[in-house]
């Protein structure tokens, strides 16, 4: 595995593109994405905000386009303690202190409750990092986690209004929940600086397919490399690729052929007891084994297979 290269400081921080005219206007280093206040200067656009927030996407918030907003509350209500997103926090703090420990600027793209957002600011906590989501109900449980720390916007991943701003983009399990995730991709490729970095995590296996991915609005599951191709065809270099849950696996497929076997109501009550509510004992098992797996990447040992992948990418 190759390490990044330097991302050096800038007089300015790229571009924002305004919403309403497409006019560019520079960013300032240290200035916030989208502050409040923005105003175009071409046009005199102003952005719209509520609750704190500046909304670049108002039409689709508190709609359930790509995911059921009733979920939003659960998935807040067990993070901190699940295996599963502790283990892709121990993931993403090592990634991002290996492919891109000088990053400036961050943005979380889809950043949903502000979980990783946490892992983000341990690994870079001198960068100004930001929070992107759709909905504005999951930019409220990340202010109560993260307080005026980082900046949060209510946007669609799909349309950023930025260009050449961002160091390293992450965007941890939100692909699969846009139909165009090639057009995300594009994005990212465009948002990022030259030599800057994507990280992405992604569901992997279309077999491992089950009710949990009907109900979390999933549009698929990648197969093996499907990301690295999408992203290569985005303009951006794969650096780094391999499977994650890897040691748990075993356990994702056992639940998997359960549910066939024994349909469980189809309701996100029931699929959020089966796939959220672990009980202690197993969860404390399962965080071990990912302790251990990450032990494994650490030391360059391949991971081909596991119910998600992760991809870095870079923009030449």
């Amino acid at each position: 595995m190759t390490l990044a290269p330097d991302i050096a400081a800038t007089a300015s921080d790229g571009q924002r593109l305004c919403p309403g005219c497409g006019a560019a206007s520079p960013v300032a280093p240290r200035d916030a994405l989208w502050p409040l206040a923005w105003r175009c200067a071409s046009c005199g656009y102003r952005l719209p905000h509520a609750a704190g927030f500046a909304q670049l996407a108002v039409a689709l918030d508190e709609t359930n386009e790509g995911f059921a907003l009733e979920g939003i509350d659960p998935l807040a209500s067990v993070e901190e303690d699940h295996f599963w997103f502790g283990n892709r926090n121990e993931m993403v703090r090592w990634l991002v202190r290996r492919y891109a420990p000088t990053a400036q600027r961050v943005l979380e793209i889809g950043c949903g409750t502000g979980f990783v957002l946490s892992a983000l600011r341990q690994a870079l906590p001198a960068a100004t990092i930001t929070g992107s989501e759709l909905h504005s109900r999951g930019l409220a449980a990340a202010r109560q986690r993260h307080g005026e720390a980082v900046e949060l916007i209510q946007m669609d991943a799909r349309h950023c209004h930025l260009a050449e701003t961002v160091d390293l983009v992450g965007a941890f399990d939100v692909l699969e929940h846009i139909p165009q995730d090639g057009d995300v991709l594009s994005e990212i490729a465009r948002i990022l600086k030259p030599g800057g970095i994507l990280i992405a995590t992604v569901p992997q296996h279309p077999w491992m397919w089950s009710t949990a991915d009907d109900l979390a609005r999933h549009q698929r599951r990648y197969r093996r490399g499907e990301l690295a191709r999408k992203a290569r065809s985005a303009g951006l270099q794969p650096r780094y690729q391999s499977s994650f849950v890897t040691l748990a696996f075993p356990v994702m497929v056992a639940m998997r052929l359960l549910e066939r076997l024994r349909p469980t109501k189809q309701s996100l009550e029931a699929i959020s007891e089966m796939h959220l509510n672990v009980n202690s004992a197993a969860n404390g098992v399962l965080r071990g084994l990912g302790r251990v797996e990450q032990g494994l990447r650490r030391a360059g040992v391949p991971l081909p297979f596991g119910g998600s992948q992760v991809l870095v990418a870079s923009k030449p």
